[in-house]
């Protein structure tokens, strides 16, 4: 994928041009939706581009012998773009299927590529938002990171264990994300922080 994947051959917005190839039938205004916030949560460029990016791999993973591979496919788009110890495998098993993985992930975008989609060529706009609502939107997304980050550290232990790199028991994976106060030296765990808006000290 080249640094501006704006465009596809011919001026054909890229976008447009991978949703007609994989027969993703009302992507664009998925994909509007979920940055504008219709269902009252906003979405980030980055987790769209995500989004969008395992529905092509899935739909090309469906249009193959290979289905199977579609049942997690959020970890398959992951071992395939962090190039991990199961990509190999991966891509061996696809090709062999008849998926040209390559090509595949030539159509995935960038996250500045769907803004510029959202913004450029669908004229999208998000609508102003309240202090509290704006407030309830980040520690939204600072949860589904969180979420996320435990999911990929676990599966990267587990990959890293399967393919003998360590050796690990039963574990946990601990996530936590701490705000300290230089000026008070309090911390707290991020969300509390946020619901409460900010530190003690500075209320007082």
């Amino acid at each position: 994928m080249t640094a501006d994947d704006s465009q596809s051959g011919g001026g054909t917005n890229k976008v447009d041009a991978v949703i007609r190839k994989y027969d993703l039938v009302e992507m664009g205004a998925e994909l509007e939706d979920r940055w504008v916030g219709a269902d009252g949560e906003e979405e980030s460029t980055r987790d769209l581009a995500d989004y969008f990016n395992q529905s092509v791999l899935e739909s090309a993973i469906e249009g193959s012998d290979a289905p199977t591979l579609s049942g997690d496919i959020q970890q398959v788009y992951q071992s395939l773009r962090e190039d991990d110890a199961d990509a190999p495998l991966i891509r061996s098993r696809l090709e062999q299927s008849g998926v040209d993985i390559e090509s595949v992930m030539d159509d995935f975008i960038s996250h500045q590529t769907v803004y510029r989609y959202l913004k450029n060529d669908r004229g999208a706009a998000r609508p102003e938002r309240t202090p509290a609502e704006r407030k309830e939107n980040a520690i939204d997304s600072i949860q589904r990171l969180r979420g996320r980050t435990t999911a990929v550290t676990r599966q990267t232990i587990e990959s890293l264990e399967k393919n003998d790199a360590i050796s690990a028991g039963d574990f946990n994976v601990i996530n936590e994300v701490q705000v300290l106060c230089e000026d008070c030296g309090h911390s707290y765990d991020i969300v509390a922080f946020l619901e409460q808006g900010g530190c003690d000290c500075q209320s007082a």
